[in-house]
Parts: C-alpha cells; sequence; structure tokens
C-alpha cells in the first residue's frame, strides 16, 4: 500500500491533514475528492496489486458519493471497475 499512496496527492483535507485512505485489518477504504480522482487511484492499486499477484474483487467493492453542496449521498456496488 506504500507503494501505491508514494506518489499520490489526491484525497481530502480533513483538519489540516491529506487522507487519501483508512486501513481496517483486511479493508481498505480509497478517498478521493472527484470520480476521476478515485479511477485513477484504483487504477494505480489494481498494477500495484498484480504485481503481487493480488486483485480487486469488485463483487465487494462498494462506492459512496458525498456531495455537501448539494446534499447528495448515495453508495452503490461496484460490479466491474468504474
Amino acid at each position: 500500500m506504500g507503494q501505491v499512496f508514494d506518489n499520490w496527492n489526491g484525497g481530502i483535507t480533513i483538519g489540516g491533514s491529506k487522507i487519501s485512505n483508512l486501513r481496517f485489518a483486511e479493508d481498505t477504504i480509497l478517498i478521493a475528492a472527484s470520480q476521476e480522482d478515485l479511477v485513477a487511484l484504483l487504477n494505480v492499486l489494481e498494477q500495484h496489486s498484480a504485481a503481487y499477484g493480488l486483485g480487486i474483487n469488485y463483487n465487494k467493492t462498494k462506492v459512496m458519493i458525498v456531495d455537501r453542496e448539494h446534499d447528495n449521498h448515495q453508495s452503490n456496488k461496484v460490479n466491474r471497475p468504474l
């Protein structure tokens, strides 16, 4: 995971700290400011994971969109790559 985020400048700023991911045991939460940034981050993660023989299980992958500007919240299951 360190290699994925070494050159990544995306994410969001909370309390002056840049946050792009949260990790819990076997789960990882990716945080991006836009769908384009999230797709780019997933592509980087997929490339680095493949080098170790790992892959993303898109059947278990979910996307949550939070748009405070329009008070819009969505949660979707991802069946294939974005």
